[in-house]
């Protein structure tokens, strides 16, 4: 727990400007709302000064890298960043991206997933964290991880006066060349053919994740007069208020979107509400058809796993939002008076 005012010294001098400290954390969300890009700019001085100073986890790492590997560095990701946050923003997604370019090596297993392995020379920066074929423990390497933050788990919470939680999610990741890998768990998937098994103990794969990618694209892919991230924003707070729709996350929401984007160009406001029920149709007919193809890794399908009954009756709640449009428009309508 931190205190009211968020303020945080290393030695004599101050990791965050002087007006950063004069301004409470409900100050600088306000400011997010009120001016984006510089309401952005003062959350990420925040985010920086609670890791660099509160926790100093950056100045730990970078103690043992290679001498020619990329200082540890932080980016920034997840729907507050990418900008189809709908409302107050109360979580933000920071990854801590460690660069493996120079001593650790990967091993595609299945994809979307690799076993991470250390290269000599040895001891290695991460030695503590190998296992005795020298391949990258990642729960091993989270417990190091946390114990840089204090013992602390993944979600950092801080508390103002008037109640506004935010939830920090810290994530690491190691990056090598222009590919990311967290430790996230393994996840199967059911289109695997049965006689298929993985070639090593799942608990020592990393998850490959795209959110630096995304966050990209999402930051930079309307232009003048389009509104695609004003449509995903509606309809994940649609998704969220509908009863039966949990199961299909913002991931999964923001995943039809790119895909629809490849295929639609015409996204002005007079489109909106056409593109909006286009969104819908697309969702019902993956459903229909079971199969949400991964954006990065096509060959995956993001509704494995979900249970058949889960999916027939999320398919007949979207499909309700289709066929009762009139309805649906004032859901819409209601929606965009909250987010304003």
């Amino acid at each position: 727990m931190f205190g009211w005012q968020i303020a945080f010294d290393v030695g004599t001098r101050s990791v965050v400007p002087y007006w950063f400290e004069e301004m409470s954390l409900v100050g600088h969300v306000k400011m997010y709302h009120d001016k984006p890009k510089e309401g952005e700019k003062r959350i990420k001085e925040l985010f920086r000064g609670l890791i660099m100073a509160k926790f100093s986890v950056i100045g730990q790492i970078n103690a043992g890298r290679p001498p020619r590997a990329n200082r540890c560095r932080i980016e920034y990701t997840g729907s507050m960043f990418e900008g189809t946050t709908f409302g107050r923003p109360i979580e933000f997604d920071v990854m801590i991206v460690i660069d493996g370019s120079e001593d650790i090596e990967s091993q595609e297993i299945t994809p979307g997933y690799v076993r991470l392995r250390a290269k000599p020379p040895f001891p290695h920066r991460f030695s503590k964290c190998l296992n005795g074929d020298q391949n990258i423990n990642p729960t091993k390497m989270l417990d190091w991880f946390y114990g840089l933050v204090q013992k602390a788990v993944n979600k950092v919470n801080i508390k103002e006066r008037n109640g506004l939680s935010i939830d920090v999610d810290l994530v690491l990741c190691i990056q090598l060349d222009d590919q990311y890998y967290v430790a996230k768990p393994y996840k199967p998937y059911a289109d695997e053919p049965p006689y298929w098994s993985l070639r090593c103990d799942p608990a020592m794969l990393w998850r490959q994740s795209f959110s630096v990618d995304e966050t990209s694209t999402l930051k930079r892919i309307d232009g003048a007069n389009e509104y695609r991230r004003d449509c995903l924003r509606v309809l994940k707070e649609l998704f969220r208020r509908e009863a039966g729709l949990d199961k299909l996350t913002s991931f999964h929401l923001k995943t039809v979107l790119l895909h629809m984007c490849q295929e639609e160009d015409q996204w002005q406001r007079s489109k909106m509400n056409e593109r909006f029920f286009d969104l819908l149709r697309r969702i019902e007919s993956c459903l229909r058809e079971r199969r949400l193809p991964h954006f990065y890794l096509p060959e995956l399908n993001l509704l494995d796993g979900i249970r058949q009954d889960t999916i027939e009756n999320m398919r007949g709640r979207v499909k309700h939002l289709i066929d009762n449009e009139l309805d649906t428009r004032v859901s819409i309508a209601a929606t965009l008076v909250a987010y304003k």
